[in-house]
């Protein structure tokens, strides 16, 4: 198992991407502990966990509170006794539209949820991870926040994405010392039920598989298993870099 006695945090662990992360950690052998707003997704993930004979810890909360960031962190201490790996995953709706018609609360509530929720966790988790004498970030990016697209007006969350690259790279260099790697999976369009509505319609889901050389879309495992190999030992000499799971998109 390659995360055998590890501990790891994943946010928005209830559904999709984080999900899947959280499950796929739990079979290689990991405790770990799902965050997220719906306290009965995280409940089912947990469960599922469980039946499998292995351990989770279901901790609801938000990513924009402070008090639930701290409140899943030491719960997590508290039951498993270390953090070996943090999981910057959550997210929420996406805002689509014109720059000029969007309003700042738009723009900071989404900044708050993509961007200043990987500070919030990643400075809560780090000193735990510096006693230790290491541990393993990883981000999930975007691949719209290193190429800019025509077809998603999503300006707020293109550049919260760009934001959360650049905090990974910065992280990586600043606590490389410490033993702490940091890392960014850039997927591109994969099928969660943020985008489920999106691809309900098969001419659309046809238009947007067109785009892709490998020809088809993301699935949650494929984001799943990229971020058990950055989390694993398997990456020791990785850290700092930006990985894009996109189905060849930005080879292109």
């Amino acid at each position: 198992m390659r995360l055998a006695d590890k501990v790891a945090i994943v946010t928005g662990g209830g559904t999709g991407i984080g999900a899947a992360i959280a499950t796929t950690f739990a079979r290689e052998g990991a405790q770990v502990t799902i965050t997220g707003r719906r306290k009965e997704t995280l409940g089912e993930i947990a469960d599922e966990i469980a039946a499998t004979g292995g351990r989770a810890l279901a901790v609801p909360g938000s990513v924009t509170d402070e008090a639930d960031v701290q409140r899943a962190v030491q719960a997590t201490v508290a039951t498993f006794g270390r953090i070996d790996v943090l999981v910057n995953n959550a997210g929420s709706l996406l805002h689509a539209g014109p720059l000029h018609e969007t309003a700042d609360e738009i723009w900071d509530g989404v900044l708050d949820v993509f961007l200043k929720s990987v500070f919030r966790f990643s400075r809560a988790v780090i000193p735990h991870m510096r006693r230790q004498g290491g541990g393993s970030i990883v981000n999930i990016g975007s691949v719209l926040g290193l190429k800019a697209s025509l077809a998603f007006p999503v300006h707020p969350y293109a550049v919260a994405k760009a934001g959360v690259a650049m905090l990974t790279k910065t992280i990586a260099v600043h606590y490389a010392k410490d033993g702490i790697r940091c890392n960014c999976i850039a997927p591109a369009l994969t099928e969660t039920p943020l985008t489920e509505s999106r691809l309900k319609d098969p001419s659309v889901r046809k238009a947007m598989e067109a785009h892709y050389p490998l020809g088809r879309l993301g699935r949650p495992d494929d984001i799943a298993r990229a971020a058990l190999y950055l989390a694993a030992d398997d990456a020791s000499w990785t850290t700092g870099t930006i990985l894009t799971v996109d189905g060849g998109m930005m080879a292109q």
